[in-house]
């Protein structure tokens, strides 16, 4: 039997959605993507090609658990987590749904007041409009099927899906 906090909210980011920024940088979270019980907490980092990625915390919190045991005798992880731990901000949803964005991170990534929101299956990634554009020719298209192919051939943890994230636009 699922628990009360799996049966609330399932986790899957779908779709996308325009949206803009008000006076206090918030935007609002579509309803599909938030906790019915309020407790909406995400992690938003940085990510390559001009955009800015949100995990849920516990998907956050799992890739923690497993790279920490790499970054205690290698200098160059022990760097990667002060960077990532220095650029990351922890967003929690406020009783309207909205969530509130670092001007500063939001500016490196150009954007302005519009902000798109893509669902990305495991996380939500952030960026200004003109940087979304989905290539539709059939190479570009079975580049991506390719990949998601490799998720039925290979079996792949969190730690490997982080770094997918982070090392691809």
């Amino acid at each position: 039997m699922p628990s009360a906090k799996t049966s609330l909210f399932s986790g899957l980011f779908l779709g996308e959605y325009d949206h803009a920024l008000d006076a206090q940088c918030r935007v609002s979270l579509p309803s599909d993507w938030r906790s019915r019980d309020g407790e909406t907490e995400l992690v938003m980092i940085p990510a390559r090609g001009k955009a800015l990625v949100l995990l849920p915390i516990a998907t956050f919190l799992e890739f923690v658990e497993k790279a920490k045991k790499l970054a205690i005798a290698n200098p160059k992880m022990q760097m990667a987590f002060a960077y990532l731990g220095s650029r990351s901000r922890q967003c929690r949803c406020d009783k309207q749904g909205r969530i509130a964005l670092d001007r500063r991170m939001l500016d490196e990534i150009g954007v302005k007041g519009q902000l798109k929101l893509i669902g990305a299956l495991t996380h939500i990634r952030l960026t200004a409009p003109e940087n979304w554009t989905m290539p539709n020719d059939e190479e570009s298209l079975n580049m991506y099927l390719d990949e998601i192919q490799k998720v039925s051939d290979d079996n792949s943890d969190i730690a490997g899906l982080l770094g997918g994230i982070l090392g691809k636009a």
